[in-house]
Protein backbone atom coordinates (compact mmCIF):
# COMPACT_ATOMS: atom_id res chain seq x y z
CA UNK A 1 0.00 0.00 0.00
CA UNK A 2 1.51 3.51 -1.01
CA UNK A 3 2.20 5.77 2.08
CA UNK A 4 0.02 8.70 2.22
CA UNK A 5 1.61 11.86 1.07
CA UNK A 6 4.14 10.10 -1.13
CA UNK A 7 3.96 11.04 -4.69
CA UNK A 8 2.76 8.69 -7.38
CA UNK A 9 3.56 10.03 -10.45
CA UNK A 10 4.59 13.33 -12.32
CA UNK A 11 3.64 14.11 -15.55
CA UNK A 12 5.66 16.36 -18.41
CA UNK A 13 4.52 17.87 -21.63
CA UNK A 14 6.96 17.69 -24.12
CA UNK A 15 7.42 20.49 -27.36
CA UNK A 16 8.88 17.59 -29.13
CA UNK A 17 7.05 14.35 -28.35
CA UNK A 18 9.91 11.84 -29.65
CA UNK A 19 13.11 13.99 -28.32
CA UNK A 20 11.24 14.25 -24.92
CA UNK A 21 10.84 10.42 -24.75
CA UNK A 22 14.43 9.70 -26.01
CA UNK A 23 15.66 11.98 -23.67
CA UNK A 24 13.69 10.77 -20.68
CA UNK A 25 14.59 7.07 -21.64
CA UNK A 26 17.60 8.09 -21.20
CA UNK A 27 17.70 9.53 -17.85
CA UNK A 28 15.08 7.28 -16.05
CA UNK A 29 16.18 3.64 -17.89
CA UNK A 30 19.18 4.20 -18.75
CA UNK A 31 20.50 5.91 -15.95
CA UNK A 32 18.24 6.26 -12.79
CA UNK A 33 16.91 2.30 -13.06
CA UNK A 34 13.22 3.49 -13.86
CA UNK A 35 11.21 0.67 -16.38
CA UNK A 36 9.27 1.87 -19.28
CA UNK A 37 6.00 0.41 -18.25
CA UNK A 38 3.79 2.25 -21.72
CA UNK A 39 4.43 3.45 -24.57
CA UNK A 40 1.50 5.17 -26.85
CA UNK A 41 0.88 7.87 -29.02
CA UNK A 42 -0.64 10.25 -26.08
CA UNK A 43 1.72 9.55 -23.15
CA UNK A 44 4.94 7.41 -22.42
CA UNK A 45 5.24 6.73 -18.86
CA UNK A 46 8.36 4.67 -16.56
CA UNK A 47 8.04 3.58 -12.77
CA UNK A 48 10.37 2.97 -10.45
CA UNK A 49 10.74 0.31 -7.96
CA UNK A 50 10.11 2.05 -5.18
CA UNK A 51 6.47 3.52 -6.64
CA UNK A 52 6.76 6.34 -8.35
CA UNK A 53 6.03 7.10 -12.05
CA UNK A 54 7.50 9.74 -14.85
CA UNK A 55 5.40 10.59 -17.62
CA UNK A 56 5.71 12.18 -20.76
CA UNK A 57 3.29 13.59 -22.97
CA UNK A 58 2.85 15.73 -26.20
CA UNK A 59 2.47 19.38 -25.02
CA UNK A 60 2.51 22.87 -26.87
CA UNK A 61 5.96 24.90 -28.57
CA UNK A 62 5.60 27.39 -25.86
CA UNK A 63 9.55 27.49 -23.69
CA UNK A 64 9.78 26.22 -20.53
CA UNK A 65 10.53 29.36 -17.79
CA UNK A 66 11.46 27.97 -14.23
CA UNK A 67 10.86 31.34 -13.36
CA UNK A 68 7.33 31.32 -14.13
CA UNK A 69 4.45 29.96 -12.27
CA UNK A 70 4.71 25.57 -12.13
CA UNK A 71 7.79 23.58 -12.23
CA UNK A 72 11.12 24.91 -11.28
CA UNK A 73 13.66 21.51 -11.63
CA UNK A 74 13.58 17.61 -10.89
CA UNK A 75 16.01 16.71 -8.63
CA UNK A 76 16.67 12.75 -8.28
CA UNK A 77 18.79 10.75 -5.54
CA UNK A 78 21.76 9.29 -6.08
CA UNK A 79 23.60 6.85 -3.28
CA UNK A 80 27.19 8.37 -3.89
CA UNK A 81 28.84 11.59 -5.04
CA UNK A 82 30.80 8.91 -7.74
CA UNK A 83 27.45 7.80 -9.02
CA UNK A 84 27.38 11.82 -9.69
CA UNK A 85 30.46 12.19 -11.66
CA UNK A 86 29.66 8.87 -13.63
CA UNK A 87 25.99 9.87 -14.37
CA UNK A 88 27.35 13.22 -15.67
CA UNK A 89 30.11 11.81 -17.60
CA UNK A 90 26.81 9.56 -19.31
CA UNK A 91 25.04 12.92 -19.79
CA UNK A 92 27.72 14.61 -21.52
CA UNK A 93 28.22 11.65 -24.21
CA UNK A 94 24.48 11.24 -24.51
CA UNK A 95 24.31 15.38 -24.98
CA UNK A 96 27.28 15.02 -27.75
CA UNK A 97 25.77 11.72 -29.76
CA UNK A 98 22.19 13.80 -29.58
CA UNK A 99 23.31 17.56 -30.72
CA UNK A 100 19.90 17.96 -32.51
CA UNK A 101 18.54 18.16 -28.64
CA UNK A 102 20.67 21.47 -28.25
CA UNK A 103 18.33 22.83 -25.56
CA UNK A 104 19.91 19.95 -23.35
CA UNK A 105 22.78 21.66 -21.86
CA UNK A 106 25.22 21.51 -18.87
CA UNK A 107 23.82 24.05 -16.15
CA UNK A 108 25.99 23.57 -13.52
CA UNK A 109 29.33 20.66 -12.99
CA UNK A 110 29.37 18.25 -10.44
CA UNK A 111 30.57 19.96 -7.34
CA UNK A 112 29.65 20.34 -3.46
CA UNK A 113 27.15 22.89 -2.97
CA UNK A 114 27.34 23.73 0.94
CA UNK A 115 24.82 26.43 1.03
CA UNK A 116 21.65 23.93 0.42
CA UNK A 117 23.38 21.54 2.87
CA UNK A 118 27.00 20.10 4.33
CA UNK A 119 28.14 17.52 1.43
CA UNK A 120 25.37 17.87 -0.85
CA UNK A 121 27.06 17.11 -4.18
CA UNK A 122 24.95 17.85 -7.07
CA UNK A 123 25.33 18.26 -11.44
CA UNK A 124 22.91 20.90 -13.35
CA UNK A 125 21.75 20.33 -16.82
CA UNK A 126 18.17 20.18 -18.65
CA UNK A 127 16.11 18.60 -20.57
CA UNK A 128 15.15 19.38 -24.78
CA UNK A 129 12.56 21.73 -23.13
CA UNK A 130 14.88 23.50 -20.58
CA UNK A 131 13.55 21.36 -17.62
CA UNK A 132 16.36 21.66 -14.93
CA UNK A 133 17.42 18.08 -14.16
CA UNK A 134 19.37 17.61 -10.76
CA UNK A 135 21.45 14.65 -9.57
CA UNK A 136 22.22 14.99 -6.28
CA UNK A 137 24.21 13.12 -3.45
CA UNK A 138 23.07 14.40 -0.12
CA UNK A 139 25.13 12.28 2.74
CA UNK A 140 23.12 10.58 5.48
CA UNK A 141 23.33 12.44 9.11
Amino acid sequence: MAKTGTINHISLSTSDYEQGKKFYNFLLSDLLGYKKTMEEPYCTMWHHSSGEAIAVSPGNKTPHSKHTPGLNHLAFNTETPELVDEMYQKVVQFQEANKDMSASVILDKPALYPQYCSGYYAVFFTDPDGVKIELVHIPAN
